[in-house]
């Protein structure tokens, strides 16, 4: 039985089902204070090392920011992912779905504060300012950090949706769950970065610990502004075909969402005789 912070930690580092199975059914809450405290870390010192790519105090505010990111996005969608387990059949309880979705974020962590070293390697190594290589090693930083939080992101969901077979009994349930949990995640989390902005520290913007107007419209408003920015002039037309684009498939994700959940919500309603 594992009992200390770190032999758990490492357990999960290793990736036994088994023991994280355990892990799940214990029923103290202190079962959760590792899983807290290796996303403080880990999340900790890589948010100092992106942060350390602008300066000495966006190090202090981004190793602040991205733990607390992690923290809102688990305490706005707990409640959401819990219903979904229910429904989709993950076979967790409300606990065990917070639980999980904590081990996954953990996971991450332990995996992003492990490469931190080479971030800071890199951050240490930036030109200064006004030089001619700055840009290019601002968009390289930007690339290599991009790349270590999609790897870090893809072995904690592959380690998370394997829990989830293992308590749903359904590999179709488990996928189901997870796609569910994951979009719930990320709409949350791309706003919540958002508000939280600024994290890499853009070299042309002064260092703050938020912007001037956090709540000043959202992610995704944001990400068609700076699309249709770097489109042609010539090509300002293709703005209005590039909103169909998006709805469509907008409508063929949504299409099918529905023809996977639609089964499951028939299943679980009362018909019209047993009323």
């Amino acid at each position: 039985m594992l009992t200390s912070p770190t032999s758990r930690l490492l357990s999960l580092a290793r990736g036994g089902t088994a023991s994280q199975i355990r892990w799940l059914e214990e029923k103290s809450p202190r079962a959760m204070l590792p899983l807290v405290v290796g996303i403080m870390v880990g999340c900790g010192a890589y948010g100092f090392a992106i942060g350390l790519g602008r300066s000495p105090m966006m190090a202090l505010f981004v190793a602040i920011k991205m733990p607390l990111l992690i923290f809102l996005t688990l305490g706005v969608n707990g409640l959401i992912n819990g219903m979904f387990g229910t429904l989709l059949g993950s076979g967790m309880s409300f606990r065990q779905t917070m639980q999980a979705c904590l081990m996954s974020f953990a996971l991450f962590a332990l995996i992003v504060g492990s490469l931190a070293p080479i971030m800071i390697g890199m951050a240490l190594d930036r030109p200064a300012d006004g030089t001619e290589e700055l840009d290019r090693w601002y968009r390289m930083f930007l690339l290599s950090n991009t790349a270590v939080i999609a790897f870090a992101g893809i072995i904690a969901n592959h380690k998370l949706l394997r829990l989830i077979e293992a308590f749903s009994g359904s590999p179709a349930a488990s996928w189901r769950t997870l796609v569910a949990w994951l979009a719930g995640n990320l709409f949350v989390g791309a706003q919540l970065s958002y508000i939280l902005r600024p994290f890499f520290g853009n070299p042309m913007l002064p260092i703050e610990f938020l912007r001037p107007d956090p709540f000043h419209g959202t992610f995704y408003e944001a990400v068609w502004s700076m699309t249709l920015a770097s489109l042609p002039e010539s090509s300002a037309a293709f703005g209005p075909r590039l909103l169909f684009l998006c709805v469509l498939i907008g409508w063929l994700i949504a299409r099918m969402i529905y023809r996977n959940f639609a089964p499951i919500v028939k299943s679980i309603t009362p018909s019209n005789h047993e009323n």
